[in-house]
C-alpha cells in the first residue's frame, strides 16, 4: 500500500514565455495558501482498433487534464494574478479578460508499510503541472448558523500539453518522490521560481 495522507505548499508561477519546441518561461511563482485538496482527473483518447471481429489495438494517451483544487482561502492579489481580475484603485475587477497560463504545483505526502520491516514509512511527492489556465466557477456564501461551516473557493484548472524540447512528445505534468519533505518542497519551490 502507498496512500496519500496529506497534502502541501501548493504554488504557482505565471508563465512569461512559452515557444513549442522549448523549456517555459515562468515569473516569480508564489504560495498560493495552504492547500485543502486537489483532484486531477485525467483526459484520455479512447480509441479502439478492431480487425477480423477482434479488437486490435487501443490508444489511452493523454489529451488534457483538469484539477479541481481547494486553498485554505484566496487573498485579493493571488486571486488577481491567477483569474487575471485587474486590480484598480483599491478593488479587483472582473472582466471578460482570459486567465493567465500559469505552472502549479504540490506536493503529496504518501504512507507506506515496509513489506520487510513492518514499519510505516513516509515520503513526499513533488508535482508539477506545467501549463493550465484557473476558473472559478461557483462560490458559495451563506448567513453564519449555529456551527461554523467553512468555505472556501475551488480552483479549477484546465491544462494543455507543452512541447518542452525538440522530442515532438507533449508534456502535461512531471512528479517525483522524495524521502524528506523538505527536498520535496525544494523541488516545487523551484520549479516555480521561489527562491
Amino acid at each position: 500500500m502507498n496512500a496519500n495522507v496529506g497534502m502541501i505548499n501548493p504554488v504557482y508561477a505565471t508563465i512569461t514565455t512559452y515557444t513549442p519546441g522549448s523549456a517555459i518561461t515562468y515569473g516569480t511563482g508564489a504560495k498560493v495558501a495552504e492547500g485543502v485538496s486537489a483532484n486531477v482527473s485525467w483526459e484520455r483518447e479512447d480509441g479502439h482498433f478492431y480487425g477480423d471481429d477482434v479488437e486490435l489495438d487501443t490508444a489511452n494517451g493523454v489529451l488534457g487534464y483538469t484539477v479541481e483544487f481547494e486553498p485554505s482561502g484566496l487573498e485579493d492579489s493571488v486571486r488577481a494574478a491567477l483569474l487575471g481580475e485587474v486590480a484598480d484603485n483599491e478593488e479587483y475587477g472582473i472582466t471578460d479578460d482570459v486567465a493567465p497560463d500559469v505552472g502549479f504545483g504540490y506536493v503529496r505526502k504518501m504512507r507506506k508499510t515496509d513489506a520487510t520491516t513492518g514499519k510505516v514509512v513516509y515520503s513526499w511527492e513533488g508535482w508539477w503541472f506545467h501549463k493550465l489556465k484557473f476558473a472559478v466557477t461557483r462560490e458559495e456564501t451563506r448567513t453564519k448558523e449555529r456551527n461554523v461551516a467553512w468555505r472556501v473557493p475551488t480552483l479549477t484548472g484546465t491544462g494543455t500539453g507543452v512541447q518542452l524540447d525538440n522530442t515532438g512528445k507533449l508534456k502535461f505534468a512531471a512528479h517525483k518522490t522524495f524521502t524528506t519533505e523538505a527536498a520535496a518542497i525544494s523541488y516545487i519551490n523551484a520549479k516555480a521560481g521561489i527562491t
